[in-house]
């Protein structure tokens, strides 16, 4: 490691620790408040409007911080982990296949976002290292975690899910740690989370579909690397809690760390 690389990361973390501390009186400011050239630490809403193209390379120096939500624990997210603070959630794409252990669910954390990216993927916003090739944005190399991340397990404080109705998503809930209770699964009850490919034998990401009492729908989208893939979808009425998720003018909800909670 080179003098300089040395300095660097102690000057990093010497910010991290000046940002944080105003982190909590950014939280709450509305986008229109922030200067059109930020500087310092703003929330994730704020970070998230500016992703104006497919693809928006931060020149700003800001930060972030915030409270893992979900990781790969439970392998519902792969190489991902979702970031919340009080003003909204965001997925932050990684290079790593142990994100359970790096960003431990709960664990504090500060990301510095200047030379980062963000994507907009069909109306989701991701943050991640700039893009090399045709995704919007690229996975933050494991060997720039020191550069971009400051993780601190010494505080951890849970993510509180928002109480929401399905009727109620909107473009601020998409990234949030959500909860929607006295919903059923109706007839897909008993099927499996995840499909089968009929040739391979192999699991494939697939949705299912929850109801509200007044018929309301929403897809629960299960990837194939779910530890909880082959289970049964629950019978009856109950609470997810879930990331909501955004494509194309329709919105869907990702289960994070196996929140089913359905009774007999």
């Amino acid at each position: 490691m080179t003098a300089y690389h040395t300095i660097s990361v102690r000057a990093i973390r010497i910010a991290a620790i000046l940002l944080s501390a105003t982190l909590a009186g950014c939280a709450d400011r509305a986008a229109g408040e922030y200067p059109d050239t930020p500087y310092g630490s703003v929330s994730i809403a704020y970070l998230k409007t500016l992703a104006r193209s497919a693809s928006t390379v931060i020149a700003d120096d800001i930060a972030i911080a915030g409270y893992v939500a979900v990781n790969d624990l439970y392998g519902e997210y792969s190489a991902t982990i979702v970031l919340c603070d009080e003003s909204g959630g965001i997925e932050i794409a990684v290079d790593s296949r142990t994100t359970a252990t790096l960003f431990p669910v709960s664990a504090r954390v500060t990301v510095h976002c200047s030379s980062l990216a963000l994507g907009n993927y069909g109306g989701r916003i991701i943050l991640g290292a700039r893009p090399t090739g045709s995704y919007t944005v690229d996975r933050i190399a494991a060997s720039d975690f020191g550069r971009y991340f400051l993780i601190d397990k010494s505080r951890p404080a849970a993510v509180e899910p928002v109480r929401i109705l399905i009727e109620e998503l909107s473009p601020e809930s998409i990234g949030r740690l959500v909860e929607l209770r006295d919903v059923t699964f109706a007839d897909q009850a008993g099927l499996a989370w995840c499909d089968t490919d009929p040739e391979t034998g192999e699991y494939i990401t697939t949705s299912r579909v929850a109801y509200d009492r007044s018929g309301l729908s929403v897809a629960v989208r299960t990837i194939a690397d779910c530890a909880y893939r082959a289970e049964a979808v629950p019978q009856g009425y109950g609470t997810l809690r879930a990331i909501v998720e955004y494509f194309n003018g329709e919105y869907s909800l990702r289960i994070a760390n196996h929140g089913i909670d359905f009774g007999e």
